[in-house]
């Protein structure tokens, strides 16, 4: 009976160990208007785990600084002289009050051991801040501000790092970040309300945007005012000669966009299929009406 009791005491303490939370806090001083880097450590690599780390400050005016409200959560493992299946995966939210604006506390982070063994994890953190963390195992951050430690961060055998004016284009600061890829393999629907970005963190203000090729099997544009009015008995199309005018003065045909526009600004599918098929149209008009004279002028022989 004594052994079965001290068998489960002792899966007791290691379900505790492994399941611990470590909870501290911290503040970055230097100025509110710049990012500086803080060490954390990736303290479960020896246990082959990832480390879960989360920092935050749900009242906006914890500490008195009125800085705004930041929920976070890392997840991360380094790769510790370059071993491999090094990852981060980091949601959050940042704002400055309820229905308020984003308010930016992260510009990055990145793994500093890859030539070395310091286990060292670098996110870069708003000046001027009060900071909560909790973490699966201990952590004991070392700020970079100048004040408390003085910049630069020197990683072991690799670049020195200081403070950030901005945040990095990875950073969602209301949302996820992954250095992984992501597969969805249910067939239903998939919704994204805001806007896509392939290979480009700027979409321009389009739903879609990709900076490379696309292939597809198909694509449909819907598009309006399709141009069969050509061929009303009220439309005013150029003759010959003024269309050779035209050419002539601009170097290229009417309503259709000139080569260093089309490079400048891309061309809509839609918009341009109408205008080659309105060109088209125009062309047979002509042909057809150079097809009568060449008629005429066979019978007047």
């Amino acid at each position: 009976m004594r052994k079965i009791l001290a068998f489960c005491l002792f899966l007791t303490l290691q379900s505790s160990i492994v399941n611990a939370q470590y909870t501290g806090s911290f503040s970055v001083q230097g100025s509110v208007n710049k990012f500086y880097p803080v060490i954390f450590t990736d303290g479960n690599w020896g246990n082959n785990r990832a480390t879960e780390l989360e920092i935050g400050r749900s009242d906006i005016n914890l500490n008195e600084g009125w800085r705004g409200s930041l929920i976070s959560k890392f997840r991360f493992h380094d790769l510790v002289w370059g071993n491999g299946s090094g990852f981060a995966d980091v949601e959050m939210q940042a704002n400055n009050g309820y229905g308020g604006n984003l308010v930016p506390f992260i510009a990055g982070w990145k793994d500093a051991s890859l030539s070395n063994s310091t286990q060292d994890f670098i996110i870069w953190l708003k000046g001027q801040t009060y900071y909560s963390y909790t973490s699966n195992v201990p952590q004991k951050p070392i700020v970079y501000d100048d004040v408390q430690k003085a910049l630069p961060y020197q990683e072991v055998n690799g670049p020195a790092y200081i403070y950030k004016e901005s945040i990095d284009n990875y950073v969602n600061s209301r949302g996820k970040s992954t250095t992984g890829s992501l597969f969805t393999l249910d067939g239903g629907l998939n919704y994204m309300g805001g806007d896509l970005g392939l290979g480009t963190f700027d979409t321009k203000g389009y739903k879609l945007a990709v900076n490379g090729k696309v292939r597809a099997q198909e694509i449909l544009v819907e598009t309006n005012n399709w141009p069969d009015y050509v061929f009303h008995n009220d439309y005013r199309m150029m003759n010959l000669p003024e269309l050779e005018s035209y050419i002539k003065e601009n170097k290229h045909l009417p309503d259709m966009p000139s080569a260093k526009k089309a490079e400048k600004e891309g061309i809509g599918l839609g918009e341009m299929n109408r205008l080659l098929l309105k060109k088209v149209e125009e062309l047979t008009l002509h042909v057809i009406e150079l097809s009568k004279r060449l008629d005429q002028q066979n019978k007047n022989k």
